[in-house]
C-alpha cells in the first residue's frame, strides 16, 4: 500500500455551504446594515440586492479567488473559489453574518447543512485519469467489454459515505477524469448534515466543516495512492 506521503496533493477550486433555515422576512436596511457589520472581518466589498435577499462578496483576484455569501428567504450560501478556501476562514465568515442576522431576525435554529468541496487531483503514478481509473480502481482491461464492439473508457466512479454516528455527515463523492487535463482528476464531495443545529451553537459547525475537509483533502487522496501497486 502506498503511504501518505506520496498521495496526490489536492488543489480546491471552490468550496459552497448551504444553511437552510426558516423563511424569514427582512429588509433592504437590515440587509445593508449586515453589510456594513460584517464587511471588516469577512472582506466582502459588494452589496447588491437580489429578490428577497442580497449577495455580499470580495473583489475577486488571482491570489484570493472570491467570496461571496448569498442570503436568501430561507437559507444562507456561502462560497469560496479559489485556494485560499479554508473551512477555518470560512467558518468564521459564516459565524459573522450569522450573529449579524441575528440582531435583526430570528433565525433559532438551522434545518440542513450541505457543504460541496471542488478539488483537483493529479493521477498516481501518472498517466491519463481514465486509463488508471480501468487499471486500478477497477481492475478491468479491454476484453471484458467486447460486447461493445468499440473500445471503452472510464469517466469516473461514486462513492457514498453513509454516517455511522449520530451528528456524522453523509457524504456523496465524485471522483472523475477532468475534461480540461486528462491527466488529472475532478473531485466533488457533497457532505449533509441532516440534523437540526441551533444558531446558538454555531462552533459545531466548525468541527463538521474540518471534519468534511479532511476527507477531501486527506482520506481521498490516500485512498487513491493506495490503489497504486
Amino acid at each position: 500500500m502506498t503511504d501518505a506521503i506520496s498521495a496526490p496533493d489536492p488543489s480546491t477550486l471552490g468550496v459552497a455551504v448551504e444553511l437552510v433555515h426558516l423563511p424569514i422576512q427582512i429588509s433592504t436596511d437590515h440587509l445593508r446594515d449586515v453589510y456594513v457589520e460584517v464587511s471588516g472581518p469577512c472582506g466582502y466589498e459588494n452589496f447588491t440586492r437580489q429578490g428577497n435577499g442580497a449577495c455580499l462578496e470580495t473583489v475577486a483576484d488571482a491570489e484570493n479567488g472570491a467570496s461571496r455569501v448569498t442570503i436568501g428567504r430561507d437559507r444562507l450560501i456561502f462560497q469560496e473559489e479559489g485556494a485560499a478556501a479554508g473551512s477555518d476562514v470560512l467558518a468564521r465568515r459564516i459565524e459573522e453574518v450569522v450573529r449579524s442576522l441575528q440582531k435583526r431576525v430570528n433565525i433559532p435554529v438551522i434545518v440542513a447543512r450541505t457543504r460541496t468541496h471542488r478539488t483537483l487531483m493529479q493521477v498516481p503514478g501518472g498517466g491519463e485519469a481514465s486509463q488508471w481509473l480501468s487499471e486500478h480502481a477497477f481492475a478491468i482491461d479491454g476484453e471484458n467489454f467486447q460486447a461493445f464492439d468499440r473500445p471503452v473508457r472510464f469517466s469516473g466512479l461514486r462513492l457514498q459515505l453513509p454516517p455511522q454516528i449520530q451528528g456524522e455527515a453523509l457524504h456523496l463523492i465524485r471522483i472523475e477524469a477532468w475534461l480540461k487535463d486528462p491527466r488529472a482528476f475532478y473531485v466533488e464531495d457533497a457532505a449533509t448534515w441532516r440534523q437540526p443545529l441551533p444558531t446558538d451553537q454555531m462552533k459545531q459547525l466548525a468541527t463538521d466543516l474540518k471534519s468534511a475537509e479532511e476527507i477531501t483533502a486527506a482520506r481521498i487522496p490516500q485512498w487513491l495512492a493506495s490503489l497504486e501497486p
